[in-house]
């Protein structure tokens, strides 16, 4: 769970277009500095909070330009795909749009849970942004494309280009590198022609030439085997999550290990040129949560999946993912987290204070400046636009919503596809960042078949989700609660009038609560749901709540309009 600021406080003393609204975000080449977020408490000026992108943001990848932070994550099965976050201190971020917003650069269709959009790296050289990400696991009979590709930008915000597909690559999880002598190199994992064990991986790296858009030259290898043989870094070696750096004339290659779930970590080697022969850091890994670590903070497991940042005053960073939670199961999934590093010497040190290990709090960047605890979500939709926080499972092949009056309010279509289901159903959700959370809105739906449903959802997968709709099974309107598409609860509603929806979490507890007028908010259900948190490998996304309509398998022309959506991150 997310630790509030004063137990922090006694806890450090004691040992610590679819993106819709985009945000007026100009071009690096003119580059205005924008409030990045509504003032909050604080721990101390000098003190920060991990994570600094609270809820599923895993595999942050960064890049700096001028004064400018810009921050990519994994987006899986989730459209618009790869959001963008734009920070002038690295520790308070805005979402200012999508890399992937677009049906012709990014389509769903059919991509199972957890898979779809994987490990981005973002980066800008002469101009432009470059993002290169995997396109992976569409079901079986889907005919969409898959591997790597890069977009690019001159704008982060966007608009970003078609997709510039790498055929010849191999594996998942590709970087790019600018050398300083003109040439480009990109790097990925893929699995061995000689394979050890299902976990074997090898990282290759190869110069690419970006008018082409193919390979050229030899190929460099670093292989897993040996560190499988020997134990070194874990039994389990799965080198994946690579980048390459050059600093003092050295090239440094930085890659993950040991999975994505509790034996995650980070190591580094370096060579004199970007294809090896590469020489192992003694010290390796350098970022770890491993819970044989005795010195390891409770209550942060799975660090890894990092990128490296040198910052406007000279100092590094690394950016990484963790997991809240001390057994890896949290509703959040994977978030990010940063930590200092110190690039004195050959090789880096990260969070030198505490021995490559993670920290709730960490010494702010700006020594004036910390960052907030996340606050509330609240929209009525006056914009009438979709702001960078909301996403879909899937790419749309048409728009299901709209904005049907100025006074403020959204409509959506019920369609036959369901939260359950694999396709692209009628939902508008954003990340859970607590533990501890509400979410509510109100809506006016008249059902006249008892497939007709609206409300709210919450969902980690199609296996793990509930949803709190008003339908009509029957002679007159009800509130029901479903799990999947097994049915809990029920309570029968007055016909035409609006009706409140509340879903409440206090993991691993959901309640379920409606009203209607000036009545007081009544609880129909409560629901234990653990699956809202499976923790990694294997579950790489965390949980969604948001805005649901349905017509649960049958064509329909109903619309339901939801006046406004609120989102608590602070029950207590």
């Amino acid at each position: 769970m997310r630790i509030s600021p004063l137990i922090l406080l006694i806890l450090t003393g004691c040992l610590i277009s679819l993106h819709g609204e985009k945000t007026s975000t100009t071009p690096p080449t003119d580059q205005k500095d924008t409030s990045l977020h509504s003032p909050s408490p604080v721990l101390t000026k000098a003190k920060a909070f991990n994570p600094i992108i609270p809820g599923f943001h895993p595999d942050p990848s960064i890049c700096r330009v001028g004064d400018d932070y810009y921050l990519a994550n994994s987006s899986f099965e989730y459209f618009p795909g790869v959001p963008i976050f734009q920070s002038k201190d690295l520790i308070h971020w805005k979402a200012i749009g999508h890399a992937l917003d677009r049906k012709d650069q990014l389509d769903l269709t059919r991509a199972r849970c957890d898979g779809g959009i994987y490990a981005p790296t973002l980066r800008f050289h002469e101009g432009t942004f470059y993002m290169v990400t995997t396109l992976t696991s569409p079901v079986t009979g889907a005919t969409n494309q898959r591997g790597d590709f890069i977009v690019t930008a001159t704008n982060p915000a966007g608009p970003w280009s078609l997709p510039h597909w790498i055929n010849q690559a191999k594996g998942i999880d590709p970087s790019l590198f600018f050398n300083d002598d003109g040439s480009v190199y990109m790097c990925g994992n893929a699995k061995p022609e000689k394979i050890l064990n299902e976990k074997h991986r090898v990282i290759w790296i190869q110069k690419l030439n970006l008018k082409t858009w193919q390979f050229e030259g030899p190929q460099g290898i670093l292989d897993s085997a040996h560190y499988f043989t020997s134990g070194k870094l874990g039994s389990v070696s799965n080198f994946e999550g690579p980048h390459l750096y050059k600093k003092g004339g050295i090239y440094y290659l930085l890659l993950s290990h040991g999975g994505t779930g509790k034996n995650h970590a980070v190591s580094i080697w370096r060579s004199s040129t970007p294809l090896g022969p590469w020489e192992e850091n003694p010290s390796n890994p350098i970022l770890t949560q491993r819970m044989e670590m005795k010195d390891r903070t409770p209550g942060i497991t799975c660090t890894g999946h990092a990128d490296l940042v040198q910052g406007t005053d000279g100092r590094w960073w690394m950016v990484f993912l963790g997991v809240r939670g001390e057994d890896g199961n949290s509703p959040m999934g994977r978030e990010t987290f940063l930590e200092p590093v110190d690039w004195s010497g050959i090789w880096p040190i990260v969070n030198p204070s505490h021995s490559g290990r993670t920290d709730f709090t960490i010494d702010s960047p700006d020594s004036s400046n910390a960052n907030p605890v996340a606050g509330n979500f609240h929209t009525d939709f006056q914009d009438r636009l979709l702001s960078p926080e909301w996403s879909m499972i899937r790419t749309p092949n048409a728009p299901w919503w709209s904005f049907p009056k100025k006074g403020g309010c959204i409509s959506l279509q019920l369609r036959p596809d369901e939260i359950s289901g694999t396709n692209q159903p009628s939902f508008l959700g954003i990340r859970i960042t607590e533990p501890n959370c509400r979410a509510s809105t109100s809506l006016s739906i008249n059902p006249v078949s008892p497939e007709e449903c609206a409300g709210l959802a919450i969902e980690r997968s199609s296996v793990a989700c509930w949803t709190l709709v008003v339908e009509n099974p029957g002679n007159s309107p009800q509130v029901s609660v479903y799990e999947g598409t097994n049915r809990l609860a029920s309570h029968t509603i007055k016909p035409d009038a609006k009706t409140e929806l509340r879903i409440s979490m206090m993991f691993p507890k959901l309640d379920f609560s409606f009203k209607q007028g000036s009545e007081d908010w009544k609880t129909i259900a409560t629901s234990e749901a653990p699956a809202i948190a499976t923790a990694p490998p294997g579950h790489f996304t965390g949980a969604m709540i948001g805005l649901y309509a349905s017509s649960r398998g049958k064509e329909s022309d109903q619309r339901a309009n939801f006046d406004y959506f609120e989102y608590d991150p602070d029950l207590r």
